[in-house]
């Protein structure tokens, strides 16, 4: 089941930095504190969040 604690760790990391943005705070801080990762992995989780379609996608596709 390390499978569900990736999901339920990219969930957080969402939910933390999309009320990081609205708030006008840092998203990678939010997250960083959100989950306890370092700045490393938490890019990690967002980028993963953004493949699984958590989070909007960095850059439109042409």
């Amino acid at each position: 089941m390390v499978r569900s604690r990736a999901g339920e760790r990219r969930k957080i990391a969402a939910a933390a930095y999309r009320a990081a943005q609205q708030a006008g705070r840092d998203p990678i801080l939010a997250v960083m504190n959100a989950t306890g990762r370092n700045r490393r992995r938490a890019l990690r989780l967002i980028a993963g969040a953004r493949d699984a379609g958590l989070l909007t996608p960095r850059h439109n596709k042409r």
